[in-house]
Order: structure tokens, then C-alpha cells, then sequence
């Protein structure tokens, strides 16, 4: 008998660990190489012994989460969910209000938009769940015959004012993926009004890297090996990384699957020939936009602000304080006495989270920590900066047209060079894991 079929896999985020699985149950000998010091990319949790539960939340699971609801119940990962609320408050310079899409009573009381603003938006979203079986927030395949060109906004002014988009949708997009509304595809607000309401929203006790660590079981993890370069030799691919003491290393391999964010994968498969990289492949590789994050905790004392609550910035203008999200904790004293404590993650808005891109972490928190209190009038003055994490890759942008453009690629993946990602369809962990799956099948069925 041969041996098994080696496939490389570049970056440990949650598509390359999707990828991983479904290449290791084939047979295949996985090789994943991964830059930072832990597998689950930008799904990935910090851990601080100061704070009980020790893990610093930073994605969630949602109900509507088919591929990862299925994979939780598989590898009996369900004590590892905690429900958190899915309240929602909207500021308006400072005011926050309560917006609870749940239910067309709580929307039909919202105080920041006009009664006819409240009707067009509950309507728009009964509208889309009519369609909810068709419009997927997920799969490219899916909702590319929906991409029309137009934009969240150019969808939302044909139910409601301006003002009413600012204070109604926009807050709800643009508050957790930080990316203008004008420059993402209507299909991604749509999507949002078919699925949102009604769900429930978890997190992992341990960090969402539990399932990363689960998807890759089998496989080889050479982390902290930066990738630098791709080459066809006549044996395979070769992969050339640097290892976590500098030292350069090349391994060969019969094919890869690039799971990095799009620029990087853009570069590292610069070189390779077009019957490998098709044109409209590197267009799309190239042409993806990103909006950075950096994620700021805070501990505060319980009361100033409410627990297990996500506040968003109302209004059209790019805000200072972009997004908050609060999470109760235990936070252990000098005494080693555990007391009651809020970790407050803040998000600026996306002018000043590229300003302070790549500062020290004083200086980031010294421009964000007086800003606090225009997202959250009454936020405390007393706050203790915690930690920060920046993303220079956040959030895909998901652009008008783009996700036509992701459907032909997808069908157009083959050996021995496919991709995986995000940014083929939106921000979501969900979305990233279907990317890698078929990624995989690429590979497993060409």
C-alpha cells in the first residue's frame, strides 16, 4: 500500500482547524502550521489568573450556528457552553436605551426612532424571515443570488429614515463587526433580520480554542512556525516557515490549504503559477478588506453598568467607543479573597483603532479609557485597564458584488493550492468553518 496523502495546512484559525478534521477522518497525514502560540486564530481566548472563570471572552456561539451546533453535540462539548443575554442597549451620545429585537412590542417602544421608523423596521424583518430557508449568513454558494449590488444602507432606506437606519440596523451591524454599512452588501443585513430574533447567544466557559483543539485532534501542530513561502517542487509543495528560534525549515507536502486572512494568503501564494492560482482567485485574494480591532478590558465594580449586556453606538458618524460588552466575573484580591467584578471589553471606532494601532498598550489605553463615558454616560471613573488585544485582520468586509465573487471561486477550488476563510462569506466563526470543510472536499474530491 502508499502512503497516506500529506496536506499542509496554513494557519490554525477555526476554517484551517474545519479543514483539519475533515483531512485527518480521510486518512490523510495534516501537518498544521500555525504563527501564533496556540490554535483557534481570532476565535481565540486569553486566559488572566486574576479572574474566575480565568478566560477573557472574545467570539460567540449562536443557535443558529448549524455546522458548530452539530460539532458542540459530537464531541460532547455542551457543558462547555454559558448562556449570556442577549440584551441589547443603543447610545445616543452617551443615553443608552434598551433595543430587544426579540419581540415587535419591545421594538414598538423603542424611544430613539419615529413609530413609522419601528414599523418599517419590523417589517423589513418579517420580510426577510419569509426568505430565512434562502438567505444564509454563511454560505457564499447561498446568497450570491441575492447580491445585487447594493448595500445595507440602499436596503434600509426603503423601510426607514435615515435617522431610523442609525438608530435601528446600523447600530446592530456596524456595533459588532465595526464596518460601515454602506461599504457591506445588503445580504448581510438581511440575513441578520431573518436569523437574529429569537436566538440565544453562548459562550465557551474555556475559550472557543476547546473546539479548535477537538477539530485538529490527529494532526501535527508545529505552532509558533510563521509560513513565509509557498514553492511547487516536482514531489509536491514545498513550505518554507520559520521557526519559533528564527531558523528557516522547508517541508514537503502533496497539497495546502491556505487558512490565513486574505492579504497574507495573497502573498504567500504570490509566486505560484496561474493553473495553480487562477486569476479571478488572486482578484479575490487581493482585493479583501479589512476592518482592524483592538479589544479592551476593563474590571469595574457591579452596578455602574448592567451585566451581560452588549452597548452599541447609535448615529451615522464613526463613534469614539464603537461597541461594549459586559461579562460578570470573580476577580481574586491581595488576600486571595474573590470578589464581585465586571469585565467590560470596549471597542473603539474605526478611525482611532487605526490610530492606535501598534502603540504601547499605555498609550491605547490613555486615549480610550476618557472616552468610555460617550458610549456609557455614567460609566465608572474608577475602571481598571485590564487587557488589550489587537486584530489587525478583524472583520472581512463583505462588499457589494463580493459574494458572487465568492461563489465562483469556491467552485472553483482544486489541488493542490485551495483557501479557506472568513472573508468567503462573513465575520463568523460559523462561516469560517464551513470555508475549511470545503476547503477539505476540495482536496478529497478532485
Amino acid at each position: 500500500m502508499g502512503s497516506a496523502a500529506r496536506t499542509a495546512i496554513i494557519g490554525g484559525g477555526m476554517a484551517g482547524c474545519a479543514a483539519a478534521r475533515e483531512l485527518v477522518r480521510s486518512g490523510r497525514e495534516v501537518t498544521i502550521f500555525e504563527t501564533g502560540e496556540g490554535l483557534g486564530g481570532r476565535a481565540r481566548s486569553w486566559h488572566r489568573p486574576e479572574i474566575e472563570p480565568t478566560v477573557g471572552i472574545n467570539l460567540m456561539y449562536v443557535s443558529f450556528y448549524p455546522l458548530m451546533t452539530r460539532l458542540v453535540e459530537e464531541y460532547g462539548l455542551k457543558d462547555q457552553l454559558v448562556r449570556i443575554s442577549s440584551d441589547v442597549y443603543i447610545s445616543d451620545g452617551g443615553n443608552a436605551v434598551p433595543l430587544s429585537s426579540d419581540s415587535p412590542l419591545n421594538i414598538l417602544k423603542y424611544p430613539l426612532a419615529s413609530l413609522r421608523d419601528r414599523l418599517g423596521f419590523a417589517f423589513a424583518g418579517l420580510q426577510q424571515v419569509r426568505r430565512r430557508d434562502r438567505l444564509d449568513l454563511f454560505d457564499p454558494l447561498k446568497a450570491a443570488p441575492f447580491d445585487d449590488g447594493s448595500s445595507i444602507a440602499d436596503f434600509a432606506h426603503r423601510y426607514m429614515s435615515p435617522r431610523g437606519f442609525d438608530f435601528l440596523l446600523r447600530p446592530q451591524v456596524e456595533g459588532f463587526w465595526n464596518f460601515r454599512c454602506e461599504d457591506v452588501s445588503s445580504v448581510h443585513g438581511r440575513a441578520l433580520l431573518a436569523w437574529l430574533g429569537g436566538s440565544t447567544f453562548q459562550v465557551f466557559r474555556d475559550g472557543m480554542q476547546v473546539l479548535a483543539e477537538r477539530l485538529t485532534e490527529g494532526a501535527e501542530h508545529r505552532l509558533g512556525h510563521e509560513v513565509t513561502d509557498l514553492q511547487l517542487t516536482g514531489e509536491g509543495v514545498r513550505v518554507i516557515a520559520r521557526t519559533p528560534s528564527g531558523d528557516p525549515v522547508g517541508t514537503v507536502v502533496d497539497d495546502v490549504v491556505v487558512a490565513t486572512p486574505a492579504p497574507i494568503a495573497a502573498k504567500l501564494t504570490a509566486t505560484l503559477p496561474g493553473d495553480v492560482v487562477g486569476g479571478e482567485t488572486r482578484t479575490f485574494l487581493e482585493t479583501q478588506e479589512y476592518e482592524p480591532a483592538i479589544s479592551f478590558a476593563y474590571l469595574v465594580e457591579p452596578g455602574g453598568l448592567p451585566a451581560g449586556a452588549h452597548i452599541v453606538a447609535g448615529g451615522s458618524a464613526d463613534p469614539p467607543i464603537r461597541n461594549m460588552i459586559t461579562y460578570p466575573r470573580k476577580v481574586r484580591d491581595g488576600d486571595g479573597r474573590l470578589t464581585d467584578r465586571l469585565l467590560v471589553f470596549a471597542y473603539p471606532g474605526r478611525a482611532l483603532t487605526r490610530r492606535l494601532l501598534g502603540a504601547a498598550p499605555q498609550e491605547q489605553f490613555a486615549a480610550v479609557t476618557p472616552l468610555l463615558k460617550t458610549l456609557w454616560r455614567d460609566f465608572p471613573a474608577d475602571c481598571e485597564p485590564f487587557h488589550v488585544v489587537e486584530r489587525p485582520f478583524g472583520f472581512p468586509i463583505p462588499a457589494p458584488g463580493r459574494y458572487r465573487s465568492s461563489a465562483r471561486v469556491t467552485r472553483g477550488l482544486r489541488p493542490p493550492v485551495v483557501f479557506a476563510g472568513d472573508y468567503f462569506n462573513s465575520p463568523t466563526t460559523e462561516a469560517a468553518l464551513l470555508s475549511g470543510v470545503r476547503a477539505a472536499n476540495a482536496l478529497l474530491t478532485a
